[in-house]
């Protein structure tokens, strides 16, 4: 983890598989779950943004979650809500399950929950679809925990 990649000048460091993480953001991806519940890291969105590596896979994947996640607000406000978020839930773990593969690979594993992980922590404490996040990144921290 604390090997500085190629991208060590811009400010990223190898993380657990092959990925480029922030260096600041490197002792906290073993916690997801603590990651997800902080708010400190709203900026690391926008620099793995401006990572020049190619991931299509996995940013179709955050795009996917970001934009199911925010369903969980909607939830909140309609009749019947509680059915629409575990909806939501359900769509979530589908589409982080499809990308982790089956069996789920360790490597895939841990991406998605960065990438589940930073969107939990670009929100607001009250945000809805941050509960959702955090509730998924604590299914993926478990993942990866029994994986090892």
């Amino acid at each position: 983890m604390t090997f500085m990649h190629a991208y060590g000048r811009r400010g990223f460091v190898e993380g657990l598989g092959d990925e480029q993480i922030p260096w600041w953001i490197a002792p906290h991806v073993r916690d997801f779950v603590a990651l997800a519940k902080s708010a400190a890291v709203r900026s690391a969105v926008l620099a793995a943004a401006a990572n020049p590596t190619p991931q299509p896979a996995l940013e179709a994947l955050t795009a996917r979650v970001a934009q199911t996640a925010a369903a969980a607000r909607i939830a909140v406000h309609v009749e019947g809500g509680k059915q629409l978020a575990a909806g939501v839930t359900s769509a979530l773990r589908a589409d982080i399950d499809e990308f982790c593969g089956t069996p789920p690979r360790p490597h895939h594993l841990s991406e998605a929950a960065l990438a589940v992980a930073l969107l939990a922590s670009g929100l607001e404490e009250r945000d809805p679809a941050k509960a959702v996040l955090v509730v998924e990144a604590e299914r993926l921290q478990q993942k990866l925990i029994n994986t090892r």
